[in-house]
């Protein structure tokens, strides 16, 4: 039984060193796809491959990040190496796995639990944590320092995903879906990640005026519902820094067990949990004869080249 992690990464240069070494302490293969960073991320990346097989660099490609075709495109690769019973897992550069997912598995799964969504802890960036900054006692030299020594203080997320799924051979992720359908038998338990999307001022301002050159691409909104809402249109980074006196916000020692929730919300009812369990059981594997399958000839959406000049001018232009 392996763990495979599909891992899509974009300017993340100041975390994705860490990211690595902390999957590195249970993964067996880390697929990564490099989406057109223009920043070091890519050429980090490299350099522990170079060290290390279990990194899998698919390559670098200025493409639209997509939860279907990209994620997809993945999962078609890395399932050449993947056997019968093994598990994968849709993984960001800004998570670090709270329980590592072969302990998750062995702890907390039941054997007929096949999927598992996530539990976001969402590390923030506060408005205490800004003001030491603009006092010059936090700098981008504090960046060789584990981020949960620099970010403390948390809210949890009652939004969950599938992240974890066991493997078997039949099954089909067509490139119209962000998961393999009838992926599995969803736990009751989420697999608790620590998530840090806001580290530092450079990094928020870097992160949101990025996305919001690529959320104002038209191309690029054809593939979101409701692109105007979706938070990659805000170029304001400082409307995310969170007040210290959110009555949610917590604070978290390292070292320390993260408290546990048991939203219920990614289940479904009953009734129908019943029914699935069933199917699961016994006619999965034909029903996986009639779903759609992923193209061969299908790829990752390229980026326009004046959007990645819009990128790159950017990226130079806030790091003077």
């Amino acid at each position: 039984m392996k763990f495979h992690a599909l891992l899509p990464i974009r300017d993340e240069a100041d975390i994705i060193g860490q990211c690595i070494e902390r999957l590195l302490t249970w993964a067996d293969s880390i697929y990564v796809f490099d989406t057109g960073s223009v920043d070091d991320t890519w050429e980090i990346v490299l350099d522990i491959a170079a060290h290390n097989k279990r990194i899998k660099p698919i390559r670098k490609e200025p493409v639209y990040f997509s939860e279907t075709k990209l994620r997809g495109y993945m999962f078609h690769i890395a399932r050449e190496q993947m056997q019968d019973g093994d598990w994968f897992l849709r993984v960001d550069a800004d998570e670090f796995h709270h329980i590592t997912p072969p302990e998750f598995v062995k702890t907390y799964l039941r054997p007929h639990e096949t999927i598992v969504y996530h539990q976001y802890y969402d590390f923030q960036f506060t408005a205490t944590e800004l003001a030491a900054w603009e006092r010059g006692e936090e700098t981008l030299k504090d960046r060789q320092r584990p981020i949960e020594e620099r970010r403390r203080y948390f809210t949890p997320s009652y939004y969950s995903e599938p992240r974890l799924c066991r493997y078997r051979s039949t099954m089909k992720w067509p490139e119209t879906c962000s998961f393999p359908i009838n992926a599995g038998f969803v736990s009751r338990e989420r697999l608790p990640i620590r998530h840090y999307p806001h580290r530092d001022p450079v990094q928020l301002a870097r992160r949101y005026r990025l996305r919001a050159i690529m959320m104002a691409d038209a191309t690029n909104r054809q593939n979101w519902s409701r692109p105007e809402r979706h938070h990659w249109s805000e170029s304001d980074w400082r409307k995310y820094i969170v007040s210290n006196d959110k009555p949610e916000l917590q604070y978290w020692q390292p070292g320390t067990d993260l408290p546990r929730y048991q939203f219920t919300n990614h289940l479904k009812p009953p009734h129908i949990r019943f029914v699935q369990r069933l199917v699961h059981a016994s006619i999965l594997p034909i029903l996986d004869r009639t779903r759609p399958t992923f193209s061969d000839d299908t790829q990752p959406q390229p980026i326009s080249e004046e959007v990645n000049q819009l990128l790159i001018r950017e990226l130079h232009e806030s790091s003077l």
